[in-house]
């Protein structure tokens, strides 16, 4: 049985090396993730079972197939066909989706009562045999914008104290209402399901040009404000040459950053056009492949991949040639990509980089004091850099902390995560959050921040309070 442990450590044997795994299911397993796939009723093939430890219903749990219009159930046949076969080939069942703004079927217009309603009957219907649950299902809007989208059901969100946000507690959040109440089912009947919010064009903290990826700063503060009712969050990773849907080489810094925030990030409907690799479906494809893989196993709470269906010809996207097979119909072949995907995950999860790594320069280090102190990790790569700060009580426990850094001349900060920040130039200074800055003896807490030009021999120097 697959079992996912959040942040365990890796063992390594000094003895004679494991033999390779020959199927994704089990490199994965070996490696402390899921590989999963999307399907439907009539593409259980052997190979699902054979290859692959996770399952999503790409489409036979989405509520136009499954919700009324007073949101209880009907037309669960094939959700329950895909569960049962999930059930017996030993595999974990993503539920996909709960409140989305397309494919609504009958609830569509409906109210947050009535969502409500559809949300506590789906759940229950399936317990814990679902493990994870996507609650909220692409609520940004396209185009990098960093708003929420304004159709139904978000158009229910009102702004009551004009502060441009929907956190507040006078406000009205489909987001927020939707997770609390997906929430109180799950503990009311003491299930396992973990809640998460899933979307597209996230994965990176830049898009094409270096531009801040907005939508994913946006799904970040959601993820941040309501992480009590928020468990894992899914990157659908549908990469094609869209300018906000490329393969950044901050692919893992990202995934880092909301892994800080103490919840699973999955890729959840991994597929790569092949444009990105000028229509290369054999070695460039791999390539692209082999990064996004590495990028996910190099951060200990991305525990799950699942790519969007078995083959090309039976993609959404067929035309892309996105996926690891080609053939059809059952009669399946193995792409470049597959190999490259096993590949990477028979060599487990390491501190080993991506094949095109960005530069990781050691951290410099102020000693240990009564108060703070703190270090800064790079990772770089040409005209900018991401920078994670560690700060670490001394001592005795602090009650908050500031962070002064010196940058180079030419060097910008664009963004910044878990502190507040004053300046974006010369002296920036840092400081704690809510959440993070009572810290006892010894204790530690990780910032991050993003940054155009170079980085290189930053000292910070910690002050706590």
């Amino acid at each position: 049985m697959l079992l996912l442990v959040a942040g365990a450590v890796t063992v390594q044997s000094t003895g004679p090396a494991a033999a390779a795994e020959t199927t994704l299911r089990a490199a994965a397993a070996k490696a402390g993730l899921f590989f999963g796939v999307a399907a439907s009723p009539n593409r259980l093939h052997p190979i699902v079972g054979q290859e692959f430890n996770q399952l999503t219903p790409e489409n036979d749990m989405k509520p136009d197939r499954i919700a009324t219009s007073s949101g209880g159930l009907q037309n669960t046949g094939g959700a329950d066909t895909l569960v049962n076969h999930a059930r017996s080939n030993n595999m974990l069942v993503r539920g996909h989706t709960l409140v989305w703004h397309s494919q609504a079927g009958a609830l569509q217009g409906a109210s947050q009562a009535t969502l409500n309603t559809f949300i506590g009957n789906a759940i229950n219907r399936w317990g814990s045999r679902i493990a994870y649950w996507d609650v909220v299902n692409e609520a940004l809007e396209d185009n990098n914008t960093g708003r929420r989208r304004n159709q139904w059901p978000h158009s229910m969100n009102r702004d009551a104290n004009g502060d441009g946000d929907f956190f507040d507690a006078g406000d009205t959040d489909v987001i927020r209402d939707s997770f609390i109440r997906a929430k109180q089912v799950v503990q009311a009947g003491g299930l396992t399901t973990k809640l998460c919010i899933n979307d597209y064009d996230v994965e990176g903290l830049t898009v094409r040009g270096g531009t801040p990826n907005r939508k994913a700063n946006a799904l970040y503060d959601i993820v941040r404000t309501y992480r009590q009712y928020i468990d894992c969050v899914g990157f659908q990773a549908h990469f094609n040459d869209n300018p906000n849907s490329i393969i950044t080489n901050d692919l893992q810094a990202n995934i880092q950053r909301f892994a800080d925030l103490g919840v699973e990030v999955h890729l959840s409907e991994l597929d790569i056009d092949d444009d990105l690799s000028n229509n290369d479906i054999g070695a460039g494809q791999a390539e692209n492949y082999r990064k996004v893989v590495r990028a996910c196993l190099n951060v200990a709470k991305c525990t799950g991949i699942t790519v969007w269906g078995i083959s090309d010809s039976e993609s959404w996207r067929s035309s892309e040639r996105g996926l690891l097979f080609s053939g059809g119909n059952g009669n399946y072949q193995k792409k470049a990509a597959y190999h490259a995907v096993l590949d990477e995950l028979n060599k487990g999860r390491s501190a080993t980089p991506p094949t095109t790594p960005p530069v990781t320069s050691d951290p410099p280090t102020t000693p240990p004091t009564a108060g703070c102190s703190a270090t800064v990790s790079l990772n770089s790569w040409t005209g900018g850099f991401v920078a994670t700060v560690r700060v670490t009580a001394g001592t005795s426990p602090i009650n908050g902390w500031n962070v002064q850094l010196t940058l180079p001349s030419g060097t910008t900060v664009t963004n910044a995560w878990s502190a507040n920040r004053t300046g974006t130039t010369g002296t920036v200074q840092f400081s704690n959050v809510s959440y993070n800055g009572s810290l006892n003896a010894g204790q530690y807490t990780e910032f991050g921040f993003q940054g155009t030009g170079a980085a290189t021999g930053l000292t910070p120097v910690c002050t706590a309070s």
